[in-house]
C-alpha cells in the first residue's frame, strides 16, 4: 500500500513539473549534500522509522543525520549500519515496559537479595550517607537495560570518529551546569546517544570529559543549524515533537508542568523551523493521540511517520537518485557498516566503596578477541543485580586503531547507608485483622571484601527484629561468615471445635553465628551454632499448658536454592529450602532432640496460564519442646478455609497447586493483574485439638494485583470444615 502512495505520488509530481526540469544525470555530477535532522519526543520518535523507510523507497541519499533524545537513537542506529527494516523490527519486537523500568530478572539477584523479597518493601531506597545527610536517588530509571538495547543496535562496534560511520552523524545534548548545547562528535556512540535522552529526573546524567550532559531537548530539539554546519546543502527535518496544550487541557498540576516543559521546548524549535529555505524539507506526522511514552505502539508510530514523508514525496523526489546512483551510495553506506573489534584494554575507573577487582574477576573480558556481547552483558547484569551500583556503564573507543573498553561503575550516590520500607495489612472478615510496617536497614561494603550488615524491624500484631553481619572471607564471595540476632513476638490463637479458647503471646529471642558458602547468585548453603529463648504468655482465655522448657542451643544446617522468577507469581523456576537443628543442651527432658524442615516449590507457564505446584513439611525426632518451633495451619494458602492458627501441632505436611491467568482489570498494577485457583490439602500431627486429627483441603478463588506496594489480593475459599471465608489483603499477611 505505501508503496501504491510512492509511486502515485511520484507519478503526480513527474506529470505536473515535468521529469526532464530536474534530470538525474545532473545529479551524477553534482548534486546537493542533504542532512538529515531527527527531533526529540519520546515514543512520537518511532515515527522517525517511517521516515527513513519511505526515504529509502524514494532513493533520497542522506550525507548526514543528526538527532536530538530519541532522534539521536534512531539517528545513531542508522548511521551505525542498520536498515529502516531493521529498525522497524527492533523497535515494535523490543519490550519497552521491561527496558523503560530498573528490575532486573529476579534470577540473576544475589540470593540475599531474594530473601528480601518476603520482607514486601517498596521499590524505593533512601540513602543515608555517612555524614549523616539522607539522599534520594537521582534519577528515576536507571538506563543499564537501555544501554545494551543500543549496543545491540550499533553491533557493539566503535570508530575513532562520528565522520566515519556509515553517515556522519551528530548527537545533541545538553550541559546540565551551564544549560549549553552540546554537539557529540567523537568517542563511545551509545554513551553519546544516552546523553543526548537523559531527561532530568527521569534518567541518570552521562558524564562526558568535564560535562555532565542530560537531554539535547532543554537546549535544540531540533538542530538544523547543527546539521548545516556539518554538511547540508539542503535539510530535511523531522519534526514528532508535543505541541503546546491549548487553554481547556490546562487543568490540573501535571498538566500545567507538562505545559511548561512543551513551551520551554517550543522556545529553541520556533528559531530553527524559521530557518528552513525553500529548498529544506519539514515532515511533521500526524500522530493524534498518540503520546510520547505510547511506546508499545511502535507499529503504529511507524506507519504515522510513513505516511507524513509519502505526503511529502512531491518536495523529496526532487533528490532522488537513479537505481544505479542509489545503489552505489547504498553501497558505500554499507562498507563503513560498524563491526566489533579485538578489545586490547580494559580499564576499570576507581570507585568510592567497591573494590574495583571485584568487576575485573566477575565481567571476564577476553583480551584479543572482539568483545562477546551476549556473555559480556549477562556478566554486567549479574554484577550489576548485586544492588550496588545505579549504573555500570562502560564505553568503547579506538585509541591508534585498538579498541578500548572502560568501564564506568556509577555507585549508588545516595548510599552506602539505605533505608527501605514496606507495609501491608488484611482482614478475613471474621475480626482477624493483621497489619504491618517494616523497615530495613542496609550497610554495603563495609570492608574491601564486601561486608554488610542489614537489619529489619517489623511492628503490627507480629513484632519482629533481626540483624545479620555478613562477612565473605574471599573476594568472590563464596565463602562467608555472619553472626546474627533475631527477636519476634507474634499471637497465637488456640482453637477448639471451632471455638477460640485463648489468645497467647509467643516470643523468641535467637543467637547465631553461622559459617556459608554462596552458591553464585542461586542460594546458599549454611553451618551454624544458636542460642534460643522461648517463652508463651496467656493474654485472653483459658490457661492452656505449653510447654515449660525456656530455652536450648545447638547446630543446624541450611540449604536455600531460590530461582523463582517472582515470589508471588512465578511463570518459572524453583525453590528448595532444607533446614535441620539437632539442640545439643536444653531445659528438663528436651536435651538432644532434633527438627527438619523442607520447603520445594516449582512454577510453571503453559500458553500464559502461571502456576506453582509447592509442597513443604516438618518433622521432629525425639520428644521435641511444642513452642520454638510449632507449626500452624490456617490463613489465605495456609489451608485458606481455616482461620489463622486454627490447626496448631508438632509435625506437619502441605501440599499446594494454584494456577493464575494475566487478566486486564482496573489498570492500577504495576506487573499484571490475574485470576487465579489454589487447591490445598494438609495434615497436622501432634495436634492440640484432637478433632481435627486427619487429612484437611480447600479450594481457594481469588483476584490478585502486582502492585508497587505489593500483591493485593481478594479471595474466598472452602474447605472440608464446610466453611466458607473471605479474604482482602495487600502483601500475604497470613
Amino acid at each position: 500500500m505505501l508503496r501504491a502512495r510512492s509511486f502515485l505520488g511520484k507519478s503526480v509530481f513527474i506529470m505536473l513539473l515535468g521529469a526532464s526540469c530536474f534530470s538525474q544525470q545532473a545529479f551524477s555530477v553534482e548534486r546537493p549534500r542533504i542532512g538529515l535532522v531527527l527531533g526529540g519526543g519520546g515514543a512520537r520518535g518511532l515515527s522517525h522509522i517511517g521516515v527513513l523507510k519511505v526515504l529509502e523507497e524514494a532513493r533520497v541519499p542522506i550525507d548526514c543525520v543528526v538527532g536530538t533524545s530519541i532522534g539521536s537513537l534512531v539517528a545513531g542506529a542508522y548511521a551505525a549500519g542498520r536498515t529502516p527494516e531493521e529498525l522497524a523490527r527492533r523497535a515494535t519486537d523490543a519490550n519497552w515496559d521491561d527496558l523503560l523500568s530498573s528490575n532486573l530478572p529476579r534470577q540473576l539477584s544475589a540470593v540475599r537479595k531474594k530473601q528480601d523479597d518476603k520482607l514486601n518493601l517498596v521499590g524505593i531506597e533512601l540513602g543515608i550517607r555517612d555524614s549523616g545527610e539522607v539522599a534520594l536517588p537521582s534519577a528515576a530509571i536507571s538506563t543499564q537495560k537501555i544501554e545494551l538495547f543500543l549496543r545491540e543496535m550499533t553491533f557493539g562496534g566503535t570508530t575513532p570518529s562520528f565522520d566515519a560511520l556509515s553517515i556522519p552523524y551528530r548527537a545533541v545534548a545538553t550541559d546540565i551546569e551551564t544549560g549549553e548545547m552540546v554537539v557529540l562528535k567523537d568517542g563511545d556512540i551509545v554513551s553519546a546517544m544516552r546523553a543526548s535522552m537523559a531527561v532530568p529526573g527521569l534518567f541518570p546524567a552521562v558524564s562526558r570529559g568535564s560535562r555532565l550532559l542530560v537531554d539535547g531537548g532543554l537546549a535544540r530539539n531540533m538542530p538544523i543549524d547543527v546539521a548545516r554546519s556539518l554538511c547540508a546543502d539542503v535539510i530535511i527535518a523531522v519534526d514528532v515533537g508535543a505541541q503546546p496544550l491549548i487553554r481547556n487541557q490546562i487543568n490540573s498540576i501535571l498538566s500545567t508542568a507538562d505545559q511548561y516543559t512543551r513551551l520551554m521546548v517550543a522556545q529553541n524549535v520556533k528559531p530553527q523551523l524559521d530557518s528552513l529555505k525553500p529548498s529544506d524539507v519539514l515532515i511533521t506526522p500526524n500522530l493524534g493521540t498518540l503520546n510520547s511514552a505510547d511506546f508499545k505502539r511502535g507499529k503504529d508510530f511507524i506507519v504515522k511517520g510513513e505516511e507524513a514523508a509519502t505526503l511529502s514525496l512531491y518536495q523529496l523526489n526532487k533528490y532522488s537518485l537513479s537505481e544505479e546512483e542509489y545503489a552505489a551510495w547504498q553501497k558505500k553506506k554499507s562498507a563503513n557498516k560498524l563491526i566489533p573489534q579485538p578489545v586490547q584494554t580494559v580499564e576499570v575507573m576507581s570507585m568510592r566503596n567497591v573494590n574495583a577487582n571485584v568487576l575485573k574477576e566477575a565481567l571476564d573480558v577476553q583480551i584479543g578477541n572482539p568483545l562477546d556481547g551476549d556473555h559480556f552483558h549477562k556478566r554486567l547484569a549479574e554484577v550489576y543485580a548485586r544492588g550496588d551500583f545505579s549504573q555500570l556503564d562502560y564505553e568503547l573507543t579506538d585509541h591508534d586503531g585498538l579498541q578500548k573498553l572502560t568501564l564506568f561503575p556509577i555507585e549508588k550516590d545516595w548510599g552506602p547507608n539505605y533505608l527501605s520500607f514496606g507495609l501491608g495489612m488484611g482482614t478475613d472478615f471474621e475480626g482477624n485483622n493483621p497489619y504491618s510496617l517494616t523497615a530495613m536497614y542496609r550497610r554495603t561494603w563495609i570492608n574491601s571484601l564486601g561486608a554488610e550488615w542489614k537489619s529489619s524491624l517489623r511492628v503490627g500484631d507480629t513484632m519482629s527484629f533481626q540483624s545479620e553481619f555478613y562477612q565473605p572471607l574471599q573476594l568472590d564471595g563464596y565463602a562467608f561468615i555472619a553472626p546474627s540476632f533475631r527477636y519476634k513476638s507474634s499471637p497465637i490463637s488456640i482453637w477448639d471445635a471451632g471455638e477460640n479458647l485463648a489468645q497467647y503471646r509467643y516470643t523468641q529471642t535467637r543467637f547465631g553465628l553461622d559459617l556459608g558458602s554462596s552458591l553464585t547468585r542461586f542460594g546458599e548453603v549454611r553451618l551454624g551454632v544458636s542460642y534460643q529463648h522461648y517463652d508463651a504468655t496467656k493474654q485472653i482465655g483459658d490457661s492452656i499448658y505449653l510447654d515449660n522448657a525456656d530455652g536450648d542451643y545447638g547446630v543446624g544446617f541450611k540449604l536455600y536454592y531460590d530461582q523463582l522468577d517472582h515470589l508471588y507469581f512465578p511463570g518459572k523456576g524453583d525453590l528448595v529450602n532444607l533446614s535441620a537443628y539437632y539442640a545439643l543442651k536444653g531445659q528438663g527432658d528436651f536435651s538432644n532432640y532434633a527438627r527438619f524442615g523442607l520447603e520445594a516449590q516449582h512454577a510453571f507457564d503453559i500458553n500464559g496460564v502461571k502456576g506453582n505446584i509447592a509442597v513443604k513439611g516438618h518433622y521432629s525426632y525425639k520428644e521435641a519442646p511444642f513452642l520454638p518451633d510449632f507449626q500452624s495451619f490456617g490463613g489465605f494458602l495456609n489451608m485458606s478455609s481455616y482461620r489463622k492458627n486454627e490447626l496448631l501441632g508438632e509435625n506437619s505436611i502441605y501440599m499446594k497447586a494454584q494456577v493464575y491467568s494475566p487478566v486486564t482489570l482496573l489498570g492500577l498494577s504495576v506487573g499484571g493483574s490475574y485470576l487465579g485457583a489454589a487447591i490445598e490439602a494438609g495434615r497436622m500431627f501432634n495436634v492440640l485439638d484432637k478433632e481435627q486429627e486427619g487429612w484437611h483441603s480447600s479450594l481457594t478463588g481469588f483476584w490478585a494485583a502486582d502492585t508497587y506496594l505489593g500483591p493485593f489480593y481478594l479471595g474466598a475459599a472452602y474447605g472440608d470444615n464446610k466453611k466458607l471465608r473471605y479474604y482482602l489483603m495487600l502483601g500475604n499477611q497470613f
